[in-house]
């Protein structure tokens, strides 16, 4: 699992909300804490298992009023995974066929609180593997999607 500190808050924010550089994740859960809070469940009803929860992008524009205006939000986490499409590519990229029954879900955890962001990665698997190949694999797609991104030189690891 991989836990690394934001520097360049702004930068970040503005990939995060005003950008498509995340909307290759689905929303699992957010909670934003203004002057108000607010919680989103990103599961869709009735969907089945291949559309579980909805896309991180038609959320954005909601998230991004809710955080927006002269004072900075007190706080705010989302649990972003990545879709399944994603992730059954990137298994098939390192020779790891899954059957869609046994993808695992890969997040990405994103916390804000007291002016600091942080960043980790975790995993849920439906089956046991005694390697750490995929939480290892999941580490560097996310550190590659960051540095795609231009964000570096915003990491700060513990």
């Amino acid at each position: 699992m991989l836990g690394i500190t934001m520097t360049q808050l702004k930068l970040i924010t503005s990939l995060l909300f005003l950008r498509d550089s995340f909307d290759d994740f689905d929303l699992a859960e957010a909670r934003f804490v203004t002057e108000f809070s607010a919680e989103f469940d990103g599961r869709i009803p009735e969907e089945g298992e291949n559309s579980a929860y909805i896309k991180w992008g038609k959320l954005r524009p909601l998230a991004f009023q809710l955080i927006r205006g002269e004072t900075l939000p007190k706080s705010f986490s989302l649990v972003l995974v990545y879709s399944r499409e994603k992730t059954r590519d990137l298994l098939l990229s390192e020779d790891r066929e899954t059957p869609d029954s046994e993808l695992p879900a890969l997040f990405l955890n994103i916390r804000y609180r007291q002016e600091q962001m942080m960043l980790t990665t975790g995993i849920s698997e439906k089956s046991f593997y005694p390697d750490f190949e995929l939480p290892r694999l999941w580490d560097r797609t996310v550190l590659n999607l960051l540095s795609n991104l231009g964000l570096e030189e915003a990491i700060s690891r513990p």
